[in-house]
């Protein structure tokens, strides 16, 4: 089926979007050692990546609306690939801080088109689903990412782990340029009638057409408030383990993919199946679904930085990574039933500027904060965004367009 076709093969690219990213924080010990570098300058690494990903989304985003999304996908797929190999080449930490930059420009073009491609391929009755499989690459990719850098560090290279995926990443691109199903954005009967539209509003106008969206601009501040704890998290808790606990490099990989993003991956599937199914009896079914993620994450997060052993932690990070998991994965569906389709792609370009300028500012902070208040405190202090995003959410209004329930082919 069509469809699910295009759920799986984007899956692959997600993960590995993921995986070039992430890769970089498990070998954060290596990289002050080899390039002399203080707490501060290696947070910058993940900081200019979150900036250059989150200025440049709402652009990316209304180019998923405007262009066929399959060669947005396609372009972005074959910058990010070549930007990581050329990663694996860098002899400074200047080298490192543009090609940072570089790779947050051509991945904020990746997940805007590519959930926008997913949803209209599926009608409202499995956008909750499809959104949660193609998300589960996300943790996916960040946890092997995890695993694989400090790996890779130990064991061959840290410079070979980004050759690798790089050439990973390039070959990849031709298996979608054979094989990803094609809908594109100014052809199908769904989505037909967008194309001359979306031509003729200008970028500023698509934007303000989410933020006028009342429940847009509620699921903006969630993303927001989700990305100040989750991104400094994924950051700094392999430093945090191996600081704090004594473990490798190896081993907090393992523990971070273990205890964070494996729940994360059984989160989105079951959140998203959760929220399918109660979305057909109550129109607020998916937003409640996140408002009880919400309720858990936040005390979860706030806990992390006063439990002192590596086994009561773990446990606490699994609770934390299952609800972030149903939580997310219900933001795409929610748009694309409150916003016409040719506002998709946009929304989420807003909502991932939101999250990344969040996370980057985590990210900042928790390495200003590290040498007084130590990392676990340092995220603890993240968990006010959370208690405040439940309340945002659970009042957050909600009018389901007849048009979005049934747009996309029932293939």
């Amino acid at each position: 089926m069509n469809k699910w076709m295009v759920v799986a093969l984007l899956w692959i690219v997600t993960c590995l979007n993921y995986m070039d990213r992430m890769t970089i924080f498990a070998i954060f010990p290596v990289l002050q050692r080899e390039m002399h570098i203080s707490n501060v300058a290696l947070a910058l690494l993940g900081t200019v990546f979150l900036w250059a990903y989150g200025i440049s989304s709402p652009l990316c985003g209304y180019l998923g609306d405007r262009f066929n999304r399959k060669k947005v996908i396609l372009w972005s797929l074959l910058l990010f690939s070549a930007v990581t190999f050329g990663t694996g080449l860098a002899q400074s930490h200047t080298q490192l801080i543009v090609l940072r930059v570089f790779l947050g420009l051509s991945e904020a073009l990746f997940l805007p088109a590519a959930l926008a491609h997913v949803a209209a391929f599926h009608t409202d009755s499995t956008r909750s689903l499809a959104n949660a499989a193609i998300l589960t690459g996300l943790p996916a990719g960040a946890g092997l990412g995890g695993f694989y850098g400090g790996f890779m560090a130990e064991h061959l290279s840290w410079r070979a782990s980004f050759y690798l995926l790089g050439a990973l990443g390039l070959a990849l691109a031709l298996v979608l340029l054979l094989w990803l199903p094609e809908k594109d954005s100014s052809s199908g009967d769904a989505l037909a009638t967008k194309s001359d539209k979306a031509a003729q509003e200008s970028l500023a106008r698509n934007l303000l057409g989410v933020f006028q969206n009342r429940t847009g601009a509620c699921l903006i501040f969630l993303a927001f408030a989700l990305s100040l704890t989750s991104w400094p998290t994924a950051s700094w808790m392999p430093t945090y383990f191996y600081e704090q606990f004594g473990m490798s490099l190896t081993q907090s990989g393992f523990y971070l993919a273990m205890f964070t993003y494996i729940p994360a991956l059984a989160g989105s599937m079951a959140g998203g199946v959760w929220a399918d199914r109660w979305a057909k009896s109550n129109v607020r079914g998916r937003i409640w679904v996140q408002v009880i993620g919400l309720s858990f994450m936040a005390p979860t997060m706030l806990a992390t930085g006063f439990i002192p052993s590596v086994g009561p932690l773990s446990a606490n990070l699994l609770v934390y990574s299952v609800a972030r998991g149903m939580l997310e994965v219900n933001s795409m569906p929610i748009f694309s039933s409150v916003m016409p389709s040719d506002k998709w792609a946009t929304a989420y370009g807003l909502y991932n500027f939101a999250g990344t300028m969040a996370g980057s500012l985590g990210i900042l902070a928790v390495g200003y904060l590290k040498s007084s208040w130590g990392i676990g405190r340092s995220l603890s202090l993240m968990s006010v965004a959370l208690f405040c995003a439940v309340v945002v959410m659970a009042l957050a209004p909600i009018h389901i367009t007849s048009k979005s329930r049934t747009e996309g082919n029932a293939l």
